[in-house]
């Protein structure tokens, strides 16, 4: 039996344009070429090259919305193995105040695929355990539950229904690791709808052309009155 060819994936992961185009996806939204081009110092043709090779392997998926084409990552494997590699790839060196600046709003929050990664996942995971809304499987597998009184929490202050999230055809709540922390914050149908109860009560916005999220004056209050978080967009000039 023939193991899988694996210089395949590696080679295209192993291109620079590749790697930016599929960094800018993995904030979870799909983009037209037009929209990744002007967010890259790439041609447009060069793009859509880059763009049919990750699509044949099956990396990243495209669909048909009138004349325009929309790309996105197309599995939860695509940005497990992307989070995977950067926690053991160099990090490199920032040229500029305006370079500086955007390491440090990716670090203190930024979107991995689906759910919130950085500072703010870190510390949204370590609430949720420290309250005894979710608990750590014994298996040592990285996964947890919900608790009862995590069903309540879940219920009664963010409107999310668990029984619902568990029937999703997804891994329910997971460990995934955070290549800015080294530690691991939560991901899967759960860490997804936290990330939407945030964003739907502007708490967090998406940066445009990031994974950057950004707190609003409304979301610094709401993480220090409920959750005992504290961040501020004032820690990124510092």
């Amino acid at each position: 039996m023939n193991s899988p060819d694996v210089t395949t994936i590696l080679r295209l992961l192993s291109d620079r344009s590749r790697i930016t185009i599929l960094d800018i996806l993995m904030d979870g939204r799909a983009y037209t070429v037009n929209e990744i081009t002007a967010f890259t110092k790439l041609k447009q043709h060069t793009v859509s090259y880059h763009l049919k090779l990750l699509t044949e392997a099956k990396l990243t998926a495209v669909k048909q919305y009138g004349k325009f084409r929309y790309y996105s990552i197309s599995n939860t494997i695509t940005p497990e193995l992307f989070e995977f590699l950067s926690n053991y790839s160099p990090v490199e060196p920032t040229k500029s105040y305006k370079q500086h600046f955007a390491k440090k709003e990716l670090k203190q929050a930024r979107t991995c695929y689906d759910h919130i990664a950085g500072e703010l996942g870190i510390k949204i995971k370590d609430f949720l355990i420290s309250e005894n809304i979710i608990v750590a499987a014994n298996d040592n597998s990285g996964s947890y539950s919900v608790t009862p009184s995590g069903e309540i929490f879940f219920a009664e202050e963010l409107k999310i229904n668990i029984e619902n999230l568990k029937k999703k055809k997804r891994k329910f709540c997971i460990d995934c690791l955070d290549w800015s922390e080294r530690k691991n914050h939560l991901a899967g149908a759960l860490a997804n709808a936290i990330l939407d109860f945030l964003l739907n009560n502007d708490y967090i916005t998406q940066a445009t052309g990031s994974r950057a999220l950004k707190i609003t004056d409304t979301g610094e209050k709401f993480f220090k009155d409920n959750w005992h978080i504290i961040l501020t967009q004032n820690d990124l000039s510092q």
